[in-house]
């Protein structure tokens, strides 16, 4: 028993949905990581990381038609505008 309801024995694309997470979405997206933390460094790699909200958002509109609302666009401005605020200042931080 599994919250009140019995086990059952999954789908066929309950399994296909979940070799596709793991082979697509985990090592897919952890060997682009990699790659993006080898190519521009970790600090510059783990910025960029939070354009995760921008880019869910986006795909929700264009995948699944959710509407976009004033808010995500405040949101999507002010995690650019944090972004641009910390890789220019590690850029002059290298100048110097």
């Amino acid at each position: 028993m599994a919250f009140g309801q019995p086990l059952t024995v999954p789908s066929i694309a309950t399994l296909i949905a979940i070799t596709h997470l793991v082979l697509v979405v985990t090592i897919g997206g952890m060997s682009l990581w990699l790659v993006l933390i080898r190519i521009s460094g970790a600090s510059a790699a783990s910025s960029y990381h939070l354009l995760n909200p921008f880019f869910g958002v986006l795909l929700a509109y264009l995948i699944l038609g959710e509407p976009l609302r004033m808010a995500d666009f405040i949101a999507a401005g002010l995690i650019v505008t944090g972004l641009i605020l910390t890789t220019q200042a590690r850029a002059r931080a290298r100048q110097r």
